[in-house]
């Protein structure tokens, strides 16, 4: 498990956060990928559920993408998400879905304005807040 913060460029953090507030009052969701503890690249993916409160991606959607990482000799970093009107905190039914530990969490809540992001390690049924921070 990686314990430096990890680093994201601005125009990459703006760019999820904007998607994702294209897609309210729906839950969006995407994967971000890079190498060590730096984002490199944002991966846009459809919520096949279209709803508030919870997200789905096909298994094929995601296999795609994932080979699009691995093209680009980058690994999937962490998984996106947002939270339309509650805090950005993991749910039970976010813990019971987050398979890789290797793969940090990211929640983006609009329950407020600014919205606020938030990265997380998921250990189980157990969440630990980690750094990061946005490269202008």
């Amino acid at each position: 498990m990686q314990t430096e913060s990890i680093v994201i460029p601005e125009i990459i953090h703006n760019e999820m956060v904007e998607n994702c507030k294209d897609r309210l009052p729906y839950e969006a969701c995407g994967l971000l990928s890079g190498t060590g503890n730096r984002i490199r690249s944002l991966w846009q993916l459809e919520n096949e559920l279209k709803s508030a409160t919870r997200f789905f991606v096909s298994k094929q959607s995601v296999e795609k993408t994932i080979q699009n990482i691995k093209h680009l000799e980058e690994q999937v970093l962490a998984i996106y998400h947002t939270h339309p009107i509650t805090d950005p905190v993991p749910s039970s039914y976010d813990l019971r879905n987050h398979t890789d530990e290797k793969v940090f969490m990211v929640i983006i809540s609009f329950k407020t304005n600014p919205p606020i992001t938030k990265w997380y390690t998921i250990k189980g049924n157990h969440y630990t807040e980690r750094l990061f921070s946005i490269e202008s």
